[in-house]
């Protein structure tokens, strides 16, 4: 396995195919009161402590989970990238949502009701079964973004960080992976102040592994940065 799959398997949900080949009357009933609306970036999909509506599947952009500290600050602890689901945790658990969602992009959203959600989730072994393997999967993603703060210096930290968010904003139609995130966000994945993270950059670019562009970011030594997160 490539240190890409490796990335991807350790940080990211990979829940594209929850609704994949379902049968036809399921996916009726998942799809019959579907809304698509477009968020823009900062704009709000649900907050910390809300009752859960129904579900989220990102159809274009990039959404950002997060988490409010008693100081009012925000750890953002994933990033969901297109055609991921988000919000059916609450849902399942009947509780209010432990967390908020914010597009970081202008992104598509689909939204799909709680009712309609529910009711394909007890018509479907199948379904049931893959929420199952997924949820079970998130729990192993959320322990691994746990350790990296805890076992990771700020340096190791915001270059993981960077090799994490590269795989979400990969495009095959795109020479080069350009990452867009503002340097509040990536502090806030990071877990450390702004300035900290402007100087990570600085030295980065210096050492010859990235090149920036106002808000974005390019990786151009993927191997240098691997060692610099001392990822294994």
């Amino acid at each position: 396995m490539t240190t890409k799959e490796l990335l991807n398997n350790k940080y990211s949900f990979n829940n594209q195919d929850l609704f994949f080949e379902l049968p036809d009357a399921i996916c009726k009933v998942i799809k019959s009161n579907m809304v698509t609306t477009h968020v823009a970036a900062g704009q709000s999909i649900f907050n910390e402590g809300e009752k859960p509506k129904g579900i989220y599947r990102v159809k274009s952009g990039k959404v950002k989970k997060l988490a409010l500290t008693n100081f009012g600050a925000q750890h953002i602890f994933y990033i969901c990238k297109e055609n991921e689901y988000l919000g059916y945790h609450a849902i399942l658990s009947q509780e209010l949502y432990s967390d908020s969602a914010t597009a970081m992009v202008d992104s598509t959203i689909n939204f799909i009701a709680e009712e309609d959600f529910i009711k394909a989730v007890n018509r479907s072994h199948l379904l049931s079964q893959r929420l199952l393997k997924n949820l079970s999967h998130e729990f192993s993603v959320f322990i691994n973004a746990t350790k990296i703060l805890a076992k990771h210096t700020v340096r190791e930290r915001a270059a993981l960080n960077l090799l994490i968010l590269e795989g979400k904003f990969q495009n095959d139609t795109q020479i080069e992976t350009e990452i867009v995130i503002n340097r509040n966000d990536l502090a806030s994945m990071v877990g450390t102040a702004k300035e900290s993270v402007v100087r990570m950059l600085k030295d980065f670019k210096e050492e010859q592994l990235i090149t920036t562009k106002r808000s974005s970011i390019y990786i151009k030594d993927y191997a240098g940065l691997v060692k610099v997160a001392n990822f294994q």
